[in-house]
């Protein structure tokens, strides 16, 4: 029903294919509200660092994004 929605897959090529693979992968992972708005915010900062930094970095940058999480969530638990 929703294969209609998506389109053609010839039409995306190879480039849709390494991001829908890593998101299966991943998805199944994310256990709780926390891992998903983690996982949401780091394709969030690596979609807008696509235009501001060279190939590659977007993802190193993106990277960053659980680490803050984990040390914020540290501070937390500390306080």
């Amino acid at each position: 029903m929703l294969g209609n929605a998506i389109g053609d897959p010839r039409d995306y090529g190879l480039d849709a294919a390494a991001p829908a693979a890593f998101l299966a992968l991943l998805a199944p992972r994310l256990h709780g509200r926390s891992a998903w708005l983690t996982a949401v915010a780091g394709a969030a900062v690596a979609v807008a660092a696509v235009p501001l930094v060279p190939a590659g970095v977007p993802v190193l940058v993106a990277a960053l994004v659980p680490v803050v999480a984990v040390l914020a969530s540290r501070s937390k638990a500390a306080s």
